[in-house]
């Protein structure tokens, strides 16, 4: 395209519009990617309330150590995965959720000890936030919806015993993560006919 040529309005719409649908294309194929962050979460959210209920409180994070593992696999399964060409909103989101990331290790790991109680709320504030975000950027109202959901079980857990907040947590990654993004996948695979 010549730079010297100004885009009509008309154009410029259709061009954010492609640059949109490109990027929400590439996320519904991974769906996948919620499901298994979903799956995980919940797994090492509810490990973590067994062992605090069966009375194993001071190694009740142990099953948070799969999240860096999860991490490792999602780098692996996105360098495999990005032969496509990568637009600026795809890339944007994926800075996103691997701020978001980060500073969720960094909280779990290092600061868990002056956040105590108060841990899982703040990661699910967090979490909430990247998917309100994720899906107000790409357009999805199941990521949009599910990002409202953990935003308020955040609130929620403010109100609970600190001992529930992981079994909250675990209910909230089935049901905003693990949910959504199946039903991304099988809207994917239904429009592309797989």
């Amino acid at each position: 395209m010549d730079k010297n040529k100004e885009l009509s309005p008309e154009k410029s719409f259709e061009l954010i519009n492609e640059i949109i649908s490109e990027a929400r294309s590439k996320f519904e194929e991974n769906g996948f990617i919620y499901m298994f962050w979903g799956a995980l979460i919940a797994i090492a959210t509810i490990g973590q309330f067994i062992l605090i209920r069966q009375g194993h409180a001071a190694i009740s994070w142990y099953p948070y150590l799969l999240m860096p593992a999860g991490a490792v696999f999602t780098a692996f399964y996105y360098a495999r995965k990005e032969k496509s060409r990568v637009n600026r909103i795809s890339k944007a989101l994926g800075i996103l959720w691997w701020a978001i990331a980060l500073n969720l290790m960094i909280l779990g790991f290092v600061y868990a000890y002056i956040l105590r109680e108060h841990l899982i709320p703040v990661f699910l504030i967090l979490q909430g936030i990247g998917m309100i975000g994720a899906g107000a950027i790409i357009e999805n109202r199941w990521l949009l919806s599910a990002g409202i959901i953990t935003n308020i079980a955040a609130f929620v857990c403010f109100y609970l015993d600190w001992q529930f907040h992981p079994l909250l947590a675990g209910i909230v990654a089935i049901v905003a993560i693990f949910v959504p993004g199946m039903m991304i996948m099988l809207k994917h695979k239904k429009s592309t006919h797989v």
